[in-house]
Parts: structure tokens; C-alpha cells; sequence
């Protein structure tokens, strides 16, 4: 049974401990946090205002925002556990002077209140020796059927495409729900269109399937789109709309 610690109360570190504690194979042991509460999901007397030296452990989780893993970390330099944080373009250096580093990046938009698969999650993990990768790949594929090695600068590349398609996808279809709204017209109605839009992008490039007035440089259509929409929602038209063209026609 490896025993885990926990710092860290947002949405990853809330599933993280949910799946740690339905594991068969994990004991989560210690879940820290800065609130005077503990987080619901937390088992009675594991839940601590900083990290418990006593307690037997054999890897510690921070997952925090970016910003804070070096502060976090700094109180952890004298721990002889493995540590690792869970962020996606932060380097495995932030977690200097720490002897054991590596990182557990599970490639996912977290949401308190909504469930996902963890099964089908890839988790993306380094370490800077061979033992602690090893340790890495038997935790993850505890979780996960999808568990990857991968370098400081692919997870880079990885956590700027998801942003692109995942933070950036979702900031256009509330857009979309905008105008919806405006015209008093159900947002259900793209659903369909949504769905197909994203099961064709699994199958092939999506350069392949791009259609619709910027790329034709139909201005006609375009200008009466515009005439619609506010003038921030405007702006990011006439700024997605060319770049579509210059993808398309360059």
C-alpha cells in the first residue's frame, strides 16, 4: 500500500483524493491545506495545516496553482519522500532544492462538481531518477490506462495545445451561448453541430475539414455577422476570421 500526502483544496487536488481514496493500492494519509475546514471529502484526522513529518509516507502531491508550488516546496526541502507537483508548464526545477522531484500531470479540465473517467485520463509523468519514475508509472496506472513519459518540453507543448482546445474552445462556445441568448433562441440547437464538429476532429486534421466564410473570404457574410455582435466579440471575429484565411490561403 504506498502512502500518499496531499497538499493542496482546488478542483485537481479534491479529485486527486477521491481517486486516492477509492484505490485499492493507495492510503492517502495526510491531506494539507491553508482553511481552517476540512474539505468534505476528507476521512476523519488526516487533514492538516502543513505537512506531518510523522507520519510514515512515500510520496507527497502539492497541487496548488503554479505560482505557489516553489513557496509550498520550500517548506518541504528537509522530507526524504518523493514530490511532485501536478502542473502542466511549470518546470520539474520549481520544486528545488528537493532532492526527490518529479512531476504527475493528469491531462484533464477539473470541476469540483462534475465527474470524468480517471480510467481514460492521460497522466504525464517525470522524475529525475529511474527509481521514482518507476514508482510514478505503478501510481498512475492505478489510475489511468493512459500514462505517458514525456519530457519537460513536450508537456509544455502538450498544456499550450490544451488550452488551445480546451480553455479557448470553451471561451468560443460561450460565445456562442451569448448569441444564442440574444436572439432568444436555445443554445441546444448547436449541439448537434458541436458534437459532429469535435468526433470529425478525432479522425483526421482539422485543416482538412475547415469550412465557412473566412476561409472562402466570403465579406459579404462576414460583414453581416459582425453587424450582430458586440464590439469585443467583434474584435475576436475579425481576429479568429483571419487567421483562418492566413492558415488557408498563404
Amino acid at each position: 500500500m504506498m502512502q500518499i500526502a496531499l497538499i493542496g483544496t482546488g478542483n485537481l487536488a479534491t479529485h486527486l483524493a477521491s481517486a486516492l481514496q477509492n484505490s485499492k493500492t493507495t492510503d492517502l494519509v495526510q491531506w494539507i491545506g491553508r482553511k481552517n475546514t476540512a474539505p468534505k471529502q476528507a476521512n476523519k484526522g488526516l487533514y492538516f495545516k502543513q505537512y506531518q513529518n510523522d507520519i510514515k509516507t512515500d510520496l507527497c502531491f502539492i497541487a496548488v496553482t503554479d505560482d505557489a508550488i516553489p513557496s509550498v516546496a520550500e517548506q518541504l526541502i528537509n522530507i526524504d519522500v518523493l514530490v511532485v507537483h501536478t502542473a502542466g508548464a511549470t518546470s520539474i526545477n520549481a520544486l528545488k532544492p528537493i532532492k526527490r522531484r518529479g512531476v504527475f500531470y493528469p491531462l484533464q479540465s477539473f470541476k469540483k462538481n462534475f465527474h470524468f473517467d480517471w480510467s481514460s485520463t492521460p497522466i504525464c509523468i517525470e522524475a529525475t531518477n529511474t527509481k521514482d519514475i518507476k514508482l510514478l508509472k505503478t501510481l498512475a496506472s492505478q489510475l489511468s490506462e493512459s500514462v505517458h513519459q514525456i519530457t519537460e518540453n513536450q508537456r509544455l507543448h502538450l498544456h499550450t495545445a490544451a488550452v488551445f482546445s480546451n480553455n479557448f474552445c470553451n471561451h468560443l462556445i460561450g460565445v456562442s451561448q451569448r448569441i444564442t441568448t440574444k436572439a432568444a433562441l436555445p443554445f441546444s440547437l448547436l449541439h448537434p453541430l458541436l458534437k459532429e464538429t469535435f468526433e470529425r476532429s478525432f479522425l483526421t486534421r482539422t485543416t482538412d475539414l475547415q469550412t465557412g466564410p473566412a476561409k472562402r473570404n466570403d465579406t459579404l457574410t462576414q460583414q453581416k455577422h459582425l453587424s450582430v455582435l458586440s464590439e469585443k466579440d467583434a474584435e475576436l471575429y475579425r481576429i479568429l476570421s483571419q487567421s483562418i484565411f492566413n492558415t488557408h490561403n498563404t
